[in-house]
């Protein structure tokens, strides 16, 4: 019935769909059902209409933990790409040196991020870190890094930079080898200067990949729950509590599944929107 030739389309496709609607979009239907209810330990208690979603809006520890994703991902995002653009200013010449420098920056973007954010814990901990060995000296002995909420903060940040600078690197440099050479070598012919032709030409040029990079990036540091879980634990206190982590914790620790599947809707209409505008930025690219 289906060998007709004008659905071969349907039938390469078909497997992807139907893995798709098992892994994805049958999980959210349950989670909107879900969110839907008062359910504790995967029991459904009752129907409360959009309870849920109104315990989470006017939560005050959401609230916070809404304030502390934004300040790690948009401090986060700063920095993770002006080093990432840097680099890839610095790596774009191709020569063998370049070459295992970037072999040596993307070495912590291959590690696990488990793997790393158990490693920087490691490096900052206090009783067996390697902070002491450097803060001792300047007579910082005392000072705790994953203690203090400022510096647990700016601990997760180094978290986000050290690993995500290379991806950064990665779709920047991929931008700068796109751009004609021709170009460059006629504005030096004419006399412009490195800052003139990085102005005029570099940057108009990589304009869609920087827009690509800067929401990937703002998209992943949203939805990462592995640093906080991992390095800070959301502590001390819940200065480091992202979104995320405190849906992870409705779900798992308080077992209010209902109030962890509402914010959990509510964050992925937050990435539909982001994924909106990258797919438009793709689109315009010319990519899709």
């Amino acid at each position: 019935m289906f060998t007709s030739e004008k659905y071969t389309p349907y039938r390469l496709v078909g497997l992807a769909v139907l893995i798709e609607l098992g892994f994805v979009i049958v999980p959210l239907i349950i989670g909107f059902w879900y969110s839907l209810n008062r359910v504790q330990f995967f029991q459904i208690r009752g129907f409360s209409g959009f309870d849920n979603y109104w315990r989470i809006l006017t939560s005050p520890m959401v609230g916070n933990a809404i304030a502390v994703t934004l300040t790690f991902s948009i401090v986060s995002l700063v920095l993770t790409f002006v080093i990432g653009f840097g680099l890839a200013m610095w790596l774009e010449r191709s020569n063998r040196l370049n070459g295992v420098m970037q072999a040596v920056v993307l070495i912590p973007y291959m590690i696990a991020m488990l793997v790393g954010s158990m490693l920087l814990k490691w490096v900052f901990s206090k009783e067996s870190g390697l902070s002491d060995l450097i803060l001792a000296p300047m007579g910082m002995g005392d000072v705790s890094i994953l203690a203090d909420p400022n510096t647990a903060m700016a601990a997760l940040v180094y978290n986000a930079v050290w690993r995500d600078s290379a991806f950064a690197m990665i779709m920047l440099l991929a931008g700068l080898k796109s751009i004609p050479g021709h170009l460059q070598m006629a504005a030096r012919v004419d006399g412009a200067s490195a800052w003139y032709r990085f102005v005029r030409i570099t940057l108009p040029l990589l304009q869609v990949p920087i827009f690509i990079t800067v929401i990937r990036l703002f998209i992943h540091l949203v939805n990462t729950l592995t640093y906080p879980l991992i390095l800070t634990g959301g502590g001390p206190g819940t200065s480091t509590e992202s979104v995320v982590l405190k849906m992870y914790r409705l779900g798992f620790s308080d077992n209010v599944l209902g109030q962890a599947n509402a914010l959990a809707i509510l964050v992925f209409i937050v990435n539909l929107a982001l994924v909106a505008v990258l797919l438009r930025l793709f689109k315009k690219a010319g990519n899709i």
